[in-house]
């Protein structure tokens, strides 16, 4: 015996609508929602999350990944070590920071407990700029001769300028958990130093 053909709709509707949500609700929930969100939340802050260090160097990594680094005088209570990058005579440059010294001079890193948290470059401010932006994108503009990049996991700053004839630039690029590591570690000294 065959059904008429009406008798098979209410069929049809729960299985066409039970198809309908689960399509639905799989677009809703779906994981390119979460970048967009972190997007939004650090818009200039990709590249500086990638890049997690200077290139060739991410942050958390031990001086012994750095050849021919020199420690700099330590100050009293300091509790992250400097070191600057020496220069070995006949020794060919390399990276970007290695060929461009003649152009920016000053090259520091810092140690929080054998871990690369921090770098900074201070030299010719259009070498400088250009390359911040290479490596870093657009940045956001702080007034004229600032830019400012916030991720979820590193931060970078380039601020430059009148110095003599010319314009210098900083470069600043810290790693946030570090940052943090760091701020703890100072706080926990000052508690320390008040309880006695």
């Amino acid at each position: 015996m065959r059904l008429p053909i009406y008798a098979y709709f209410p069929t049809l509707a729960v299985l066409a609508g039970s198809l309908l949500s689960s399509c639905s609700s799989a677009d809703s929930n779906s994981t390119p929602a979460t970048p967009k969100t972190a997007a939004a939340q650090f818009p200039f802050g990709a590249k500086v999350d990638s890049l997690n260090g200077i290139a060739g160097h991410t942050f958390g990594q031990p001086v012994s990944a750095f050849p021919k680094m020199r420690l700099l005088p330590i100050s009293p209570g300091e509790l992250s070590r400097t070191y600057s990058e020496e220069e070995v005579a006949g020794a060919k440059a390399t990276g970007w920071f290695g060929k461009h010294r003649p152009q920016v001079p000053t090259q520091l890193y810092w140690f929080l407990d054998d871990k690369f948290s921090q770098f900074r470059a201070v030299g010719d401010a259009a070498t400088l700029r250009a390359e911040a932006i290479y490596l870093l994108g657009p940045g956001q503009a702080q007034g004229q001769y600032q830019l400012f990049w916030d991720g979820s996991r590193a931060r970078a700053v380039f601020s430059e300028q009148a110095r003599g004839f010319g314009r210098e630039g900083t470069l600043d690029v810290l790693s946030k958990p570090l940052e943090a590591e760091l701020a703890a570690k100072k706080q926990a000294l000052l508690k320390a130093d008040n309880d006695e």
